[in-house]
């Protein structure tokens, strides 16, 4: 049986976890034999994995003008509305190949996309609110990877809300249930953790299937050291500009550091991410070490559209400033529409207790890992649904520091202390604690004292780990079964395409309901 061709929607392909598991299960897919292409409602080269620019996978991108917000407020029912419209666009450029032909102009109007034949099998994540929309108008089966249920983040917002939370959870209630129904259409349902997968059950009970798990992976070859050498000096020669040569000598010096201990975050800059955890760690451990100053690299995905991103790494930048830890900021790439600024001098490098790097690329990500000076990764997020830049650490021999919630206790091998600082578990890969700074900073002093033979072991064990259970071919294959399964079933007949029509009709009723019927009385009574 000829593989299927794949289809992935997501809705915004920058820098992120559940970007660069997308990235990295299309190409997994891509060289397993399947014709693949990445469908998203917003592209930017320059926020972006390499191989989504450079010609390995196929991106289409379907313009629109709906916003992402209205004055920072109703992201979801934007990013909802953005996503039919994608969907929208793709099913018009499956089927309009006449009229693009007769009436370019009006076929332009309905999609950016040029006519295209349709995938054998669709891979959504994210939002599963066009996952019927896409069986009804394209008759292809759904595959949905669930990163963690929206439901569930909205009720813990909620209850951090005070007394705005009743206020948020009403707000909420429709989506809820549209995000419930929406997702009982997927034809495979698969999450990226066994917490991941226990959570979805308990917000969405009425689902009676389980989601299997498909572990995200990375690709070990990516973190050789002379693959890393290589791919280094390919990457500086391609930016050779002015401000960019300024700025690559400036992280040339940072990727040249070994004159004291260095420990690394890496984490998009959003306030739910807790890189604060990491300041204040690095901040108690220079208190407690006498001897020794080490340093704290901040890396991660930054996007100037999202104020979540600015506010941020302003507010990190203003902690460190208020902990007396002299800091830095080097820019990969100089920020589009703003003056170009002057990266700092390799001294203020030097002399900086925190550098912070926005948006580095995944080669230069990868070399700063491989440092020999990094002590240690601190993976700062509290609950996170899976997490992979632990593996990404682990896969370079990095021990990881992360806390004992959500994904990291499937991924990291904690060290199980004994009363003599001496790790008990012969498969040690970090450290699972509780979110606290005196806590990890005295983590990190151990790390620091430990002899070397044992940080040899946790290297090789992290190395060993992420090799049997958490590598890309791993993920790509299980994902090839999934959607030969799906074209094995064949296309959505007619009968199943009348059932969701209805469906939607009803949830379309429903969904009035509770918007229409609140804002009726509201109205009439006050």
């Amino acid at each position: 049986m000829e593989k299927p061709s794949v289809g992935f929607v997501h809705p915004d392909l920058g820098i992120g976890g559940a970007e660069r598991l997308v990235v990295d299960a299309a190409l997994n897919l891509q060289e397993l034999g399947n014709r693949v292409c990445i469908f998203t409602s917003h592209f930017d080269a320059n926020h972006a994995f390499e191989p989504t620019y450079d010609g390995t996978l196929q991106v289409i991108q379907a313009k629109t003008s709906i916003p992402r917000s209205f004055g920072s407020l109703f992201h979801l029912p934007m990013a909802i509305m953005q996503q039919l419209s994608l969907v929208w666009q793709v099913c018009f450029a499956v089927y309009g190949s006449g009229l693009a032909r007769r009436m370019p102009k009006l076929y332009n109007l309905m999609t950016s996309i040029r006519p295209m034949k349709i995938p054998d099998v669709f891979v959504i994540d994210q939002l599963p609110t066009a996952i019927p929309l896409l069986k009804l108008l394209c008759a292809r089966r759904v595959l949905y990877y669930c990163h963690f249920p929206d439901k569930e983040i909205s009720t813990s917002l909620a209850a951090q809300r005070g007394a705005l939370g009743p206020i948020r959870m009403l707000y909420r209630l429709p989506f809820n249930l549209l995000e419930e129904i929406t997702t009982a259409f997927a034809d495979t349902l698969v999450a990226n953790s066994q917490f991941t997968s226990h959570k979805f059950q308990h917000a969405f009970p009425r689902i009676k299937s389980v989601p299997q798990v498909i572990y995200p992976g990375v690709d070990e070859k990516l973190y050789d050291a002379s693959f890393v050498s290589r791919a280094l000096v390919a990457y500086e020669s391609e930016h050779t500009g002015g401000v960019q040569r300024q700025m690559h000598s400036a992280l040339s010096t940072v990727l040249s550091l070994s004159d004291r201990p260095t420990l690394v975050s890496v984490n998009r800059f959003e306030a739910k991410k807790n890189i604060a955890l990491a300041i204040d760690t690095v901040a108690q451990l220079r208190h407690d070490l006498d001897s020794t100053l080490p340093r704290l690299i901040c890396a991660g995905g930054y996007d100037r559209r999202v104020n979540d991103n600015i506010n941020t790494l302003a507010a990190l930048q203003a902690q460190a400033t208020r902990l007396g830890l002299p800091h830095v900021t080097i820019w990969c790439k100089a920020p589009m529409y703003e003056p170009p600024t002057s990266p700092p001098s390799t001294g203020a490098i030097h002399r900086a207790a925190v550098i912070f790097l926005p948006s580095l690329p995944g080669t230069l990500l990868n070399a700063v890992l491989l440092n020999r000076s990094i002590a240690a990764l601190l993976y700062t997020p509290s609950n996170e649904h899976f997490g992979i830049v632990p593996l990404e650490a682990m896969a370079c021999g990095v021990p990881v520091i992360a806390t004992n919630t959500g994904g990291p206790l499937e991924t990291v091998a904690d060290a199980n202390i004994d009363d003599e600082g001496i790790p008990q578990n012969k498969e040690i890969t970090g450290f699972l604690i509780p979110p606290n700074a005196k806590a990890w900073a005295q983590a990190c002093a151990l790390l620091l004292t430990w002899e070397q033979p044992i940080l040899e072991r946790i290297a090789a064990n992290a190395k060993q780990r992420v090799a049997e259970l958490f590598s890309v071919r791993a993920m790509g294959e299980s994902l090839d079964v999934e959607t030969t399964r799906l074209k094995k079933m064949g296309i959505v007949t007619v009968a199943e395409r009348a059932q969701i029509a209805l469906l939607m009709i009803a949830t379309l009723f429903l969904l009035g309901l509770f918007v229409f019927v609140p804002v009726f009385l509201l109205i009439r009574y006050l």
